[in-house]
């Protein structure tokens, strides 16, 4: 079987992480609305242009790499989203306050209410007393855990935060790997999973888009953090199949190293954000 294919995809998509990895460290939050329009944007089009421009020498490999930097600047910000998420339940276990997710109604002028989760605080000795979130007792949490946490360079919870990070690194790195050996150890044709895990793909980010424009509901789910990370899974499955059938082919061109490396690094780089974010609220 040629091996040309798998060493330009794998060399690509090396490439593409470690520019992802420097834009990331660039970039730790969004000062604006508009610079996270223009991040989003920037992916958008340059995944664009990487298909248009898949044969044409050096505009692929540039358009590439726009995107692995955009993209990077966009995980930047929200890493930190996640970890001063993480961070502040640990300071609320720390000072004995508990939260708990309810359902309320809440009212919407071109459909009948419908149920809505919130989130209410309160003291683990004194349950009967709960605080909603812009209660001014959870805003003086929040400006007590920016005093005490975020305020400072080494804050107590950073050790555990980077070990979340790490781990949700490695368990990355370990599905790439899983997926890759079913494929190449396996006889069976996933070509089957590419209409199926296309839908599914457009089902989760309607749902996520929609979760995330709604007012008062929130944007994390179990249920579809899950879903979403076997779903990436069969995705990678996918194009480790197409990899190998192109290889098999005797096909080595960029222009196919390119659009599976693409590929491949969009679902690594939204498996890990998954893992990550499963880790943060449930850890």
């Amino acid at each position: 079987m040629n091996e040309i294919l798998l060493l330009k995809t794998f060399t690509l998509v090396g490439g593409m992480l470690l520019l992802t990895t420097i834009g990331a460290r660039l970039n730790k939050d969004f000062e604006t609305k508009i610079e996270g329009i223009i991040t989003l944007s920037g992916i958008i089009l340059f995944i664009i242009l990487v298909h248009v421009y898949g044969n044409e020498f050096p505009m692929n490999f540039f358009c590439l790499g726009c995107v692995s930097l955009f993209v990077g600047w966009g995980i930047g910000p929200a890493i930190t989203r996640f970890g001063k998420q993480f961070k502040f339940r640990k300071y609320l276990e720390k000072i004995g306050v508990q939260a708990k997710r309810v359902e309320v109604k809440f009212s919407f002028s071109w459909l009948q209410e419908r149920p809505l989760k919130k989130t209410q605080y309160y003291f683990k000795d004194s349950p009967e007393v709960v605080y909603e979130e812009n209660s001014p007792k959870v805003l003086e949490f929040r400006q007590n855990f920016k005093e005490e946490v975020l305020s400072k360079d080494h804050d107590p919870y950073s050790m555990k935060w980077q070990n979340l990070v790490i781990l949700a690194m490695s368990l990355t790195v370990l599905s790439v790997f899983l997926t890759a050996a079913i494929v190449w150890f396996s006889s069976i044709d996933f070509g089957f999973l590419g209409v199926i895990s296309s839908v599914g793909i457009g089902i989760l980010a309607i749902i996520r888009l929609k979760k995330s424009l709604t007012q008062k509901d929130d944007i994390y789910s179990l249920p579809l953090t899950v879903i979403g990370i076997l779903h990436f899974l069969l995705l990678l499955i996918y194009d480790f199949n197409r990899m190998e059938e192109a290889m098999g082919r005797g096909d080595e061109s960029w222009e196919t190293a390119i659009q599976i490396s693409l590929s491949l690094y969009l679902e690594i780089i939204n498996l890990f954000l998954l893992i990550l974010e499963l880790l943060a609220h449930e850890a």
